[in-house]
């Protein structure tokens, strides 16, 4: 086991009690959405965005997965100014609260968005893009489980709210094809049980969906699990409040490199396989694991 001193990850040992704070005062606020940090720590002068791309995830924890899909979006050539948003919900929909706390959370997420930093300009060279904006990626928090009610919290804010002119920028949430079953299954929306509420996200803002690779016989093809967006097109979803021009919306892009899954980190972390942890993580945030012994006693599913 590291000890702080001997870490490299550049957190202060400070932070953890801080978070709990930041956390616990949260909880009895009247906001849903918060951010709590921000990479730069100290950033540019105030450049509202245009495009605010939110990945929404359990960060438990944060894989090469996220950085993957990140800078996928980064590099889409969006409006710009654009920012990024790591957003963990306190709430979740279909998961209760496991191993690790959230406070270490949102400290990997730090550590992820430093790492999304690092890579951005790189990256984009290597895909042949010329990035001259500066990227700034935060770190947020929010009460809702659901999409629509994460993009709401967001808008009313006003955390990005240009205050000279009113004008919001375009949101873009980031979802795996998973996430999209969800955000389209009407089980969700009690009591009317239909799509309706889904256009406070569909009706705006837009969703870069990327498609699993993994156990297609799961998730299906390609073009099967291109099926729900044109379902939606061709208004097959209608009764159920659905909108055709919400498929104009959704971006379907394609998964890329080997299946990563936080499951697979908890499972390498808890028996101390740091080689498979490498693999599958970044080094800042294997480090932070290993200081903490987060995944070490049991091993979190979901």
């Amino acid at each position: 086991m590291q000890s702080a001193a001997s870490s490299t990850h550049p957190l202060p040992s400070t932070l953890l009690p801080q978070l709990q704070a930041d956390l616990e005062r949260f909880a009895t606020s009247p906001s849903s959405f918060q951010v709590v940090d921000a990479v730069p720590a100290v950033p540019p002068p105030k450049c509202f965005p245009k495009t605010v791309h939110v990945l929404d995830s359990s960060f438990n924890p944060p894989t090469k997965a996220h950085l993957r899909i990140a800078l996928s979006a980064l590099h889409s050539n969006p409006p710009k100014p654009q920012r990024l948003l790591l957003l963990l919900a306190t709430q979740n929909a279909d998961k209760a609260p496991k191993p690790a706390a959230f406070e270490h959370r949102i400290a990997m997420m730090r550590l992820l968005a430093q790492d999304i930093q690092d890579q951005y300009i790189t990256s984009g060279s290597a895909r042949g893009v010329v990035e001259d904006d500066v990227l700034t990626v935060d770190v947020g928090i929010t009460k809702k489980p659901y999409f629509h009610d994460k993009a709401i919290g967001i808008e009313e804010s006003g955390f990005y709210t240009d205050p000279n002119t009113g004008d919001q920028p375009q949101q873009v949430h980031l979802l795996g094809f998973d996430s999209l079953i969800r955000l389209l299954d009407t089980k969700y929306y009690a009591p009317e049980h239909t799509l309706a509420p889904v256009g406070a996200l569909l009706g705006k803002h837009r969703i870069r969906v990327t498609r699993r690779t993994e156990e297609r016989n799961k998730w299906g093809t390609e073009e099967e699990q291109d099926r729900p967006r044109e379902e939606l097109a061709k208004g097959e979803r209608e009764r159920e409040g659905g909108r055709k021009e919400w498929a104009q919306r959704i971006e379907m892009v394609a998964g890329e490199g080997d299946t990563i899954s936080s499951t697979r980190v908890r499972e390498s972390a808890s028996v101390g396989k740091w080689d498979s942890v490498d693999r599958l993580v970044g080094r800042r945030v294997r480090e932070w694991i290993e200081e903490y012994q987060l995944y070490k006693e049991s091993v979190a599913k979901g």
